[in-house]
């Protein structure tokens, strides 16, 4: 006789809502901490409006409303990926500063993505600093973050 056991699996959906939720509620604390009331309006709205689709979902989850779908988690390895290579980023833009890290992130993130066009990959790491040197620290008068280590060579 086969022994039949009917694992239920864990549904993501709740998960996602529970972290809504908790996002929601940190915006609405620490919103009354913006001394302007104008300023204050967005993020309240932003935070209802999450609580209200949160809510949404977990009703949609709970009664199965609409179509149920099965979660992909192929690219997770890529995503998490990504989000390193993006703290990488900004801790390297904090000690090197933008103009030093964005190169390097940029040539990497590409490789990573799978372009092998070197050419392509060399110019376009070089080129997109210059684009944002050019338009928001020449021409706007923007201070785009220079790090740590460039104020110490400096002087």
């Amino acid at each position: 006789m086969e022994n039949k056991t009917s694992k239920k699996s864990f549904n993501f959906n709740y998960l996602s809502v529970a972290l809504i939720y908790i996002w929601a509620l940190a915006f609405l604390l620490w919103t009354p901490k913006i001394k302007d009331p104008g300023s204050r309006m967005f993020p309240v709205a932003i935070s209802i409006f999450a609580i209200v689709l949160a809510t949404i979902l977990l009703l949609k989850t709970y009664f199965k409303w609409g179509k149920q779908e099965e979660l992909d988690f192929s690219g997770s390895k890529m995503a998490m990926l990504m989000a390193a290579l993006l703290i990488a980023y900004v801790a390297l833009i904090e000690a090197v500063g933008f103009y030093l890290a964005t190169p390097f992130y940029l040539y990497i993130t590409m490789w990573v993505l799978g372009q092998r066009k070197k050419k392509l990959m060399i110019s376009i790491s070089i080129l997109m600093p210059l684009i944002v040197f050019v338009f928001f620290d020449l021409i706007l008068g923007m201070q785009i973050p220079e790090g740590m280590l460039l104020p110490m060579l400096l002087g």
